[in-house]
């Protein structure tokens, strides 16, 4: 029986491709006093702005938008086809001078774009000069959109150069720590959940580096006595982690080397690597059973739910960065023993296979391909899916490509297999993990 899914991309490669200006924007976009310059064609400004919409949109449905912030002003120096031979230096000095006078910023963000790598303009040799005239900091980074970088390098050296040119070592405040890196702003999930993570110990969150701080913010994070690099995926953690390195080594300030904590068994070695970091071994465990209370309360309806539930994995992502861990975890908290596990036609025989042998270390359930598993989702009652099917009548919890963060994220799939479980077979439809 042939399975019908909405179209799903697969990718053979190890490696992320993208576009670096994106992370530039990204990292100062709400500095307050920061203005970004892309040395670029108009369009490289319009998707910026596009993913800024989309993420405004997103938190609007989520009602995590907090109180306004400053929104950093977007400007291309408008590359247009003359400047592919002739050069665009000039249209770019002439772009800084006009920032300059209309936005009076405290400091600029050059960010070069492929056209600008192609074409060699020494955009370094600009920044000098307009900063030598102006009198303000002009920044410039070593990427050139898709020619060499990525958006979590444009992120990453973003904020080196922040480090670099703004902060200098300052006495320690030992209750104040540094949260590197964003994922949903201030006011989105990820945040609150950090911040109730937190909540037992006797520290202090100075700011969140490098988004969302002002400059005399910016300069008082070398007085933190811990930094928490956030990444949110292990391609991230990376240079986040190299963040944090770097700050360590200019500063002398102490990180966790761990990520986001995913789970419940994440989320305690997490707490419990922190309380050992900042010497609150004590608050630790009292921080985890705060957090199993809360994780207990909300897991005994969503068991109530599903305990007769037929439940279906299937799975068309591969590993790395797909985990299995947290997705287990969470089907047990639920009570729920998968009747089997679908592998989507969209993995290579390789990615099938280490699938399989991952999986043997957390299911006896059967495994089998998509072309022999269309009778096993068609007797399923709840299908938990990384792809979208579109037999309308299934019930379907479609997976965060992200594993969701500490003991909340758990809660908020928990609650959705809940609603699931509640609709008739015949609703069906399709919950969104994220």
């Amino acid at each position: 029986m042939a399975i019908s899914k909405r179209y799903i991309v697969t990718s053979k490669r190890e490696y992320s491709y993208s576009c670096s200006l994106p992370g530039v924007w990204r990292a100062v976009a709400h500095n307050e006093g920061a203005v970004v310059i892309y040395h670029s064609p108009k369009a490289c400004g319009h998707i910026a702005r596009q993913m800024e919409v989309g993420g405004y949109y997103y938190a609007l449905a989520r009602q995590a938008v907090g109180p306004t912030q400053y929104t950093a002003p977007l400007i291309t120096s408008n590359l247009r086809e003359e400047h592919s031979i002739f050069g665009g230096t000039d249209q770019l000095r002439q772009c800084v001078d006009s920032v300059v006078e209309r936005y009076k910023p405290e400091y600029i963000m050059l960010a070069n774009s492929c056209v600008a790598g192609v074409i060699g303009d020494d955009t370094p040799a600009v920044a000098r000069e307009a900063e030598r005239d102006w009198g303000i900091p002009v920044l410039t980074i070593p990427c050139s959109g898709f020619l060499d970088g990525e958006y979590h390098g444009g992120f990453y050296y973003t904020a080196k150069a922040l480090a670099d040119r703004f902060m200098e070592p300052q006495p320690t405040c030992a209750a104040q720590i540094s949260l590197l890196g964003d994922c949903g702003g201030p006011a989105g999930a990820y945040a609150k959940e950090i911040a109730a993570l937190l909540q037992p110990f006797d520290l202090q969150v100075h700011c969140r580096f490098p988004g969302y701080a002002s400059l005399a913010e910016l300069r008082r994070v070398p007085a933190s006595s811990l930094c928490l690099p956030l990444g949110g995926s292990p391609h991230a953690y990376s240079y986040m982690r190299r963040l944090a390195a770097d700050l360590q080594e200019k500063f002398g300030i102490p990180f966790l080397d761990r990520d986001y904590p995913v789970g419940w068994q994440g989320t305690k070695t997490w707490l419990k690597e922190l309380g050992e970091a900042v010497g609150q071994a004590g608050k630790a465990v009292l921080a985890e059973a705060a957090q199993a209370e809360r994780l207990h309360q909300q897991a005994a309806p969503a068991r109530a739910a599903l305990q007769t539930m037929k439940v279906v994995l299937c799975i068309g992502r591969p590993l790395l960065p797909f985990e299995l861990d947290w997705i287990f975890e969470l089907l047990d908290l639920a009570g729920v023993k998968p009747a089997g596990v679908v592998l989507f036609s969209s993995l290579t025989g390789e990615q099938s296979e280490a699938l399989r042998q991952a999986l043997n270390k957390h299911t006896v359930s059967p495994v089998v391909e998509e072309q022999a598993g269309g009778a096993m989702i068609q007797a399923a009652g709840l299908l938990v899916t990384t792809h979208e099917l579109e037999d309308e009548t299934k019930r379907q919890l479609f997976l965060p490509m992200l594993p969701p963060l500490g003991v909340g994220g758990l809660i908020t799939l928990l609650r959705k297999l809940a609603r699931l479980a509640k609709r008739s077979r015949q609703q069906g439809g399709v919950i969104y993990g994220w």
